[in-house]
C-alpha cells in the first residue's frame, strides 16, 4: 500500500510539472508530427506531384487529366512553375510537371513538345513519379502519333482520328506488372508515421527515465529516504515504491504515444497484446536505467545534464533516428548491446511484417532480461547507499 501511495505521489508532483509534461507529453508527438510529414510514407500507393499549366490547350488539358487518374499519383494544381518548384524543394510533392504554352498547337502540327519535370534529386519519391508521369505522357504521344497518321491516310480531321484512337487505346486490355521485393516481409521496413512513433517512443522513453533519476537522487541528497526509514516502512517496500514510481512515469509516457500515434497519426502497432507487452517491457528497463543512475550519481543536475545526451546516443546506435538496416554490420552489432535496438526489432516485426507476440519472443526476453539486470544492479546499489 505504501509503495502504491509513493508512485501515486509521484504522479501527481508530475501533474503539478509544467516543463515535466512539456518534455513527456508535448515533446514527443510534435517531433513525431514534423519527422513524419517531413519525411512523408514513402509505401503510400498515390505520389503527390504538382501540375503547372502555362497554356498548354486542350491536349494539355487531356494530359492533366491523364495524370490525375493515374493511380500512382496524388496530382495537385499550382498556378505557375515558380510555386510549383517551391513546393518540391518544400517537400509539399514529390515532383512536378510543367505543361508549356503551346503544348497543343505544337502536337497538332508535328512539331515535338517539351514537358518540364521538375525534382528534388535529394529526395526519395522522384524516380517512381517519374516513372508514372512518363508513362501517362507516352500513352498520350502513342495516341497522337496515331491520330496525325490516321488523319493524313484516312482524311479525316485531326480531332476525329485523336478520338478514336482515344477509344482504341481505352479498349485494349491493359498489361500490369507486378514488382516482387526479393526477401518479401523478411526486408520490409515500416514507413513514415509507423516508423517514427514506435522509435519516438523508444527513444523519449528511455531520456525520461534517465533524466527522472534527479527525482531519487534528491530523495537521496535530501534525507528524504533515510527519514522514511525511521517509520514503520522496510527498505524494500520504499524500493519497491520508488520503482514503481518511475515505472508509471515510463509506462504513462510510453502508452500516451501509443494512442497519440493509433488516433491521431493512424499507426499501426500491429498486434495490440503483443505491443503494449512490449511497451511495458521496455518501461521496465526504462525503470531499472533510471534507478541505476538514481543511485550513482551525486546530484540532480548531473541526471538532467547527462541523461538526454546519453539517451540520444543510444537511441542513434539502437534504431531510433535510422533503421539499422541501412548501417554495417559492425554497428549493427554494437546496436545490439543496447536495449533500443531489440525493442526496435520488435517493434518492425510488429508493424512491418505482421508478427505476434511469439515472433517477437526473442526480443521481449532480451529486454526483460535488461530490466532485471539493471533493476536487480540498482536495488543492490541502493541498499548499500542505504545500509552506509
Amino acid at each position: 500500500m505504501k509503495a502504491l501511495m509513493m508512485a501515486g505521489s509521484a504522479l501527481r508532483r508530475l501533474a503539478r510539472d509544467r516543463l515535466a509534461l512539456f518534455f513527456i507529453v508535448l515533446l514527443p508527438v510534435v517531433i513525431i508530427a514534423v519527422i513524419g510529414i517531413t519525411f512523408g510514407d514513402a509505401a503510400s500507393e498515390r505520389l503527390p506531384v504538382g501540375i503547372a499549366d502555362e497554356g498548354a490547350g486542350p491536349l494539355g488539358d487531356q494530359l492533366r487529366a491523364g495524370l490525375v487518374a493515374s493511380p500512382a499519383l496524388d496530382a495537385r494544381a499550382y498556378d505557375d512553375p515558380d510555386a510549383l518548384r517551391k513546393a518540391v524543394r518544400r517537400g509539399v510533392v514529390s515532383a512536378g510537371v510543367v505543361l508549356p504554352a503551346g503544348y497543343d498547337q505544337a502536337l497538332r502540327a508535328g512539331r515535338p513538345a517539351e514537358v518540364t519535370f521538375v525534382v528534388d534529386q535529394t529526395r526519395p519519391a522522384p524516380a517512381p513519379v517519374r516513372t508514372a508521369v512518363s508513362a501517362v505522357v507516352a500513352r498520350q504521344a502513342a495516341e497522337v502519333k496515331a491520330a496525325r497518321f490516321a488523319a493524313e491516310r484516312a482524311g479525316v480531321s485531326f480531332d476525329t482520328a485523336l478520338a478514336r484512337a482515344r477509344a482504341l487505346a481505352d479498349g485494349q486490355e491493359q498489361v500490369r506488372v507486378e514488382a516482387t521485393t526479393i526477401g518479401g516481409r523478411e526486408d520490409a521496413l515500416p514507413t513514415g508515421f509507423n516508423y517514427t512513433a514506435p522509435a519516438n517512443l523508444v527513444l523519449f522513453v528511455f531520456i525520461t527515465s534517465l533524466a527522472g533519476a534527479a527525482g531519487l537522487i534528491e530523495a537521496r541528497r535530501l534525507g528524504v529516504i533515510r527519514r522514511m526509514l525511521a517509520t514503520p516502512t522496510t527498505t524494500a517496500t520504499i524500493l519497491f515504491g520508488e520503482a514503481l514510481s518511475r515505472f508509471a512515469v515510463a509506462l504513462l509516457q510510453g502508452m500516451i504515444i501509443f494512442v497519440v500515434g493509433w488516433l491521431v497519426f493512424g499507426v499501426d502497432w500491429g498486434d495490440p497484446p503483443a505491443a503494449l507487452v512490449l511497451v511495458l517491457t521496455f518501461a521496465l528497463v526504462g525503470t531499472g536505467v533510471g534507478m541505476l543512475l538514481g543511485s550513482v550519481l551525486g546530484n540532480a543536475e548531473q541526471a538532467t545534464s547527462i541523461g538526454p545526451p546519453v539517451g540520444i546516443a543510444l537511441g542513434m546506435l539502437g534504431g531510433c533516428m535510422w533503421p539499422l538496416a541501412i548501417v554495417p554490420e559492425p554497428m549493427r552489432v554494437i546496436g545490439h548491446l543496447f536495449p533500443q535496438a531489440w525493442a526496435m526489432d520488435a517493434f518492425i516485426a510488429l508493424i512491418a511484417k505482421g508478427a505476434t507476440i511469439t515472433g517477437i519472443a526473442l526480443q521481449l526476453a532480451v529486454l526483460a532480461a535488461f530490466a532485471v539486470a539493471l533493476l536487480a544492479l540498482a536495488t543492490w546499489r541502493l541498499r548499500k547507499t542505504l545500509a552506509g
